[in-house]
């Protein structure tokens, strides 16, 4: 079924997440443009009395760790549930990389939290895991919401009587009662132990089929662990109690052991289980040395695909070479005769035509040889250009405003005031008609204000995050972020529909890379790591200092620019083969 027929308050702007009773879609309220997340649930895959037990459930509760249920529409097949949007995604994709101590405590607080506020309200959530704690930031750090009631029980409600019923849940997560279709508030206060346990450990005290969890929950010890030191051991130990009568009654009472475990010694940023991975140096020579500071590195692919296939080259690489256009093909430098009226700022290329833009001005040709000047503006400004080159976005951060100039209407441009009280990062080319201006203040957060090349404001997206060196990747509407306020967090932002992912690091990037197996990070010292697509390190390689661009060749081949003040030996474009070090990973 295509639910965008139906008549609604909401435009859907994205599937987020499958479950086994539906599908979950990002919305947008058409008239305040509010962010929504839309649990459609099939008629024939839950039945009725269920869907009213959830529903039931999420207006009975409003606490801040539990996610808000704003309204429910119906379809001709189905029912919606219209839910508060989470844009940090589930605490699974949080656990990508390691967490810090005072990350786990602080998460685990907040789902206590919020099932000490359900417990009160006499419900049994049944099903805590990963999957079902959403994330948002906000005040400063990112906070867990307890998410999907559908098989929550009523604490007054008679456990089932006939066998086959009662069961549903995840067996990695239950405890041990719950096989036999007993539930309390001690039940969830296990399943938390069991959510504390992998989030310190990297990995759940029990694994197996669903026949051997049932038995190692049953059975079988909590496993030792050098991360579990007293008092954190003890309690776990007590979460995880085999019988309900020696297990914490109540989440509130959990909640207050964990309090003490916040100074146990350790810095907010000290992270549990650190990427190790040993930086094998680059030895080789350099490609070509250079007279000028190269500060973009800018690849034009053979075919008009903008993804090469595997092991492809390119036909030659823009080199912004201080204030003129060079080429690269193979080992020969062509640097143009052209002096341009500044430091090049930005290349962007496109098929037959060339702009280049310097700090005032917006150059246009259909080689390097021969640019002439496009646009002049007069006042320095951030700037982007869109992808097919019929606009460009410029934003004064000191006048506080957006222009938009239509390059092939001689003349045409919008003038659009921006807030007070803001910070201005960055303005971006989202696609060939929307712009995004990166924000942040402190009363709102990280914020993306949208508007379409007309000039018509669109909308604000809340992101609470300070977000810098967005790197656009291949996919659109997606970059590669910064956290301005923990330098060695990367964020996975997502724009369509909007989604963070977490990624952390064990070096403050400076540059970043995506390539077609994985993801590259460069700090100011020249030292790469490599990560696969699920974020796992294949490796690290200490490079050349003094990086100022780089880029990728192929999927094995680095181009990097180095630059150092009065060391003529510092300045060169290395090429570097990932072939040549001990990585795990097969090209």
């Amino acid at each position: 079924m295509n639910i965008r027929r139906q008549r609604s308050r909401y435009r859907l702007l994205g599937l987020v997440g499958n479950g086994q009773f539906g599908r979950v879609y990002c919305g947008v309220h058409r008239q305040t443009g509010q962010l929504v997340a839309i649990k459609y649930l099939h008629r024939h895959s839950l039945p009725t009395h269920a869907f009213l037990r959830e529903l039931h459930c999420l207006w009975r509760l409003s606490h801040p760790n539990i996610v808000a249920c704003h309204a429910m529409e119906h379809s001709e097949d189905g029912r919606q549930l219209v839910l508060e949007y989470c844009a940090g995604g589930t605490l699974r994709s949080h656990m990508l990389t390691p967490l810090s101590l005072h990350d786990v405590l602080n998460l685990v607080s907040d789902i206590l939290q919020g099932l000490a506020h359900a417990h009160q309200q006499g419900i049994i959530h049944c099903d805590i895991k990963p999957e079902n704690i959403l994330l948002n930031y906000y005040d400063g750090r990112w906070r867990a919401k307890i998410s999907d009631f559908g098989i929550a029980k009523l604490a007054q409600e008679p456990p089932p009587n006939h066998k086959g019923s009662g069961q549903t849940g995840s067996p990695a997560y239950m405890a041990p009662e719950r096989f036999y279709r007993q539930y309390s508030p001690a039940a969830d206060v296990y399943s938390v132990g069991v959510l504390l346990f992998e989030l310190l450990v990297g990995h759940r005290p029990f694994r197996g089929t669903p026949t051997e969890l049932q038995s190692a929950h049953l059975n079988q010890p909590v496993p030792k662990d050098k991360l579990l030191f007293n008092p954190l051991k003890q309690v776990i130990s007590k979460a995880l109690e085999k019988l309900p009568a020696r297990r914490y009654p109540t989440a509130t009472e959990m909640l207050t052991d964990i309090g003490p475990l916040y100074d146990v010694g350790t810095t907010p940023l000290q992270l549990l289980n650190p990427i190790q991975t040993a930086y094998y140096p680059y030895t080789g020579s350099p490609l070509q040395r250079l007279t000028q500071c190269v500060s973009h590195l800018k690849p034009i692919l053979k075919s008009s695909d903008d993804t090469p296939a595997a092991g492809q080259h390119t036909a030659h690489i823009l080199v912004a070479h201080d204030s003129k256009i060079a080429v690269l093909q193979q080992r020969s430098l062509v640097i143009s005769q052209q002096t341009l009226d500044g430091p090049v700022q930005g290349i962007y290329p496109l098929e037959s035509n060339l702009m280049v833009r310097t700090e005032h001005t917006l150059w246009s040709g259909s080689t390097p040889e021969f640019l002439t000047p496009l646009h002049r503006w007069q006042d320095s400004a951030i700037a982007a250009v869109a992808p097919n080159h019929r606009w460009l976005a410029t934003v004064n951060a000191d006048a506080r405003q957006l222009t938009i100039t239509q390059l092939r209407e001689a003349g045409s441009k919008v003038r659009r005031p921006l807030p007070p009280n803001i910070d201005i990062f960055q303005v971006l080319a989202v696609d060939n008609s929307h712009i995004a201006v990166v924000t942040s203040s402190v009363q709102t957060g990280g914020q993306l204000l949208l508007w379409n090349r007309q000039g018509m404001y669109l909308t604000s997206l809340s992101i609470g995050l300070t977000l810098r060196q967005l790197t656009p990747m291949r996919q659109p509407h997606q970059w590669l972020a910064v956290d301005a306020n923990a330098p060695q967090t990367v964020i996975l932002l997502m724009l369509k529909p909007l989604r963070m992912t977490r990624i952390v690091l064990n070096i403050c990037p400076v540059f970043m890379l995506e390539l077609l197996w994985g993801y590259l990070f460069m700090d100011a010292q020249g030292q790469m790591l490599l990560l696969d697509r699920d974020f796992s390190v294949v490796g690290g390689i200490k490079g050349p200092t003094g990086v100022t661009a780089l880029t990728s060749l192929n999927s094995h081949e680095l181009l990097v620019a180095t630059w150092q003040q009065g060391e003529l030996e510092g300045a060169a474009l290395h090429r570097l083969n990932l072939q040549d070090f001990e990585l795990d990973l097969i090209f």
